[in-house]
């Protein structure tokens, strides 16, 4: 795993166009990782998986905590099944 500064794929953008590993993103003020960057292949694999818990963080004051714990039981299952 690499971590470089938001500043750093500036000077390098393979690290942003041509992942070979997951990379983390740090902002350069605050010293904190803001974002990841993962290869294509790896996203292929987790696809679902991470649109499943982008939709939930998207809508999650809306849904509530109730129907949130209620997708993860059905989750669960489904991946026991699968």
């Amino acid at each position: 795993m690499l971590t470089i500064n938001s500043s750093d794929f500036i000077k390098k953008p393979s690290y942003i166009t041509r992942p070979e590993d997951i990379t983390f993103v740090r902002d350069a003020k605050k010293q904190l990782i803001k974002s990841v960057v993962i290869p294509y292949a790896l996203y292929e694999k987790l696809q679902e998986k991470i649109e499943d818990e982008l939709y939930m963080m998207r809508n999650s004051k809306a849904l509530g905590e109730d129907a949130y714990n209620a997708f993860l039981e059905i989750e669960e299952v489904v991946e026991e099944r699968g």
